[in-house]
């Protein structure tokens, strides 16, 4: 048990260390941009206290790749909390995934989880296609006691990307578990570790219209 603890307390560490890298990095350069672009341009908002439409629109016209760093720092800031999240659970689900006991857990989860989904319910009736049954596996993992907040985050974002629209829900036989199950080891062997590519180039397409918007000033 205290290992186990050991391995999630790992796991949670270093999956946090890479959402705030994203986060603190990411938005520290957004509100950098933001303020020399505010002090560089000041002047387009006139005298006295200035005036705010005057600024932007002045920033518009004069210095584009300013205005969209301006403008846009709250829609960058947004993008990186979506990366960061992102990120944060890739780490999880590799990392998970690289020690075999955790893997395992997670699998035979899955297959208690759909077994129970199915044995509650009349399957041809309340659950015949693809957007019925992943919510169906969605709420089953959010309401089930046993399993730790960590494994769930895992598994509910399992559930949310694995592919399903190819299941015949009308075939006899169908033994859904194994082929949830399956589908799921299918997406996990073929990610890689995370990676940080779509942060790298959000930062690099700021710090292209910061160095753009300096030949306006």
């Amino acid at each position: 048990m205290k290992e186990e603890i050991k391995i999630i307390a790992g796991i949670s560490a270093k999956s946090s260390l890479k959402w705030l890298f994203v986060m603190i990095s990411g938005n520290v350069f957004t509100v950098i941009c933001f303020l020399m672009i505010l002090f560089q341009n000041a002047d387009f908002a006139g005298g006295g206290h200035g005036n705010a439409y005057a600024f932007i629109t002045g920033l518009f016209f004069n210095n584009i790749c300013g205005f969209i760093l301006f403008a846009g720092a709250p829609i960058f800031a947004f993008l990186y909390f979506l990366i960061a999240n992102k990120a944060a659970i890739q780490q999880m689900i590799y990392l998970t995934w690289k020690n075999k006991t955790f893997a395992d857990y997670i699998d035979a989860k899955v297959i208690l989880l759909t077994d129970k989904l199915v044995g509650a319910n009349h399957w041809t009736s309340a659950m015949s296609n693809e957007s019925m049954l992943r919510l169906k596996l969605l709420e089953a993992n959010k309401n089930d006691k046993e399993t730790s907040r960590i494994k769930k985050k895992i598994i509910n974002y399992l559930f949310q990307k694995i592919k399903l629209d190819d299941v015949d829900f009308n075939k006899e036989d169908l033994k859904l578990s194994g082929i949830v199950s399956l589908k799921i080891n299918q997406f996990i062997s073929e990610a890689v570790e995370p990676s940080l590519l779509f942060f790298w180039l959000l930062l690099l397409l700021q710090i292209v219209l910061f160095v753009v918007a300096q030949f306006f000033n």
